[in-house]
């Protein structure tokens, strides 16, 4: 098992003990919209941004952008703060590729950069506010990892891991007891990577619109 699987399972196992912990004492409490355990999907339309550094000169300094969506698998386990307040642990399973766009240089004639980022995974706290029986409004920040797949037409290219550290708002709305949708803006800032003598530095943001069936 590599040490991304180790990560990814740490994280989802930490989604269940924190779960079990809080839904024994949600329990003892009348049933409640948004408590206990979801799963669902997410559709995130998003914009991705690379910033490169690169002391190899034709390069230097340089950005790259792309649009497009991503579907998640999404799981979450929402437990009772206070009266008015629910914290939610979530745990969110990137299925597609996504643009990271590309850029031009010249070095022996014209060369391209392109970036793709998958395996994109997160886990993520938020608290919400009822504002009504049915609607929450919530705060939310996660940890991210993603693949950064860097291909050159000069080089090899190559892969990195990058980490990162996502802040979001959103609003939620119970349809019924099992039903829930979701609307939420977040922004990501990754960590950098470096390929060779280049350093690429991704950033993510959009809204996403998420389903969820809580048992």
């Amino acid at each position: 098992m590599n040490t991304s699987h180790k990560t990814l399972l740490s994280a989802a196992l930490l989604v269940c003990a924190v779960g079990a912990t809080s839904g024994a004492w949600a329990q003892t409490k009348p049933a409640e919209s948004f408590i206990g355990p979801a799963f669902g999907v997410s559709i995130y339309a998003q914009q991705t941004s690379v910033d490169y550094t690169s002391t190899f000169a034709p390069i230097g300094n340089r950005s790259s952008s792309g649009n497009g969506s991503e579907v998640s698998v999404i799981g979450s386990w929402g437990f009772a703060l206070a009266p008015e307040w629910v914290g939610t642990v979530g745990l969110s399973l990137g299925t597609q590729t996504l643009d990271g766009g590309s850029f031009n240089y010249t070095s022996g004639g014209t060369q391209t950069i392109t970036t793709k980022l998958k395996d994109h995974w997160s886990i993520s706290f938020a608290p919400g506010y009822r504002v009504g029986a049915d609607s929450l409004v919530y705060a939310k920040l996660a940890y991210h990892q993603i693949t950064g797949v860097y291909t050159d037409t000069l080089t090899k290219g190559g892969t990195t891991t990058h980490t990162g550290t996502g802040w979001g708002l959103g609003y939620a709305f119970a349809v019924s007891r099992q039903l829930e949708l979701r609307a939420e803006y977040e922004a990501v800032s990754y960590s950098s990577g470096k390929v060779l003598l280049t350093e690429g530095k991704p950033e993510q943001k959009g809204v996403s619109f998420s389903a969820l069936y809580r048992f």
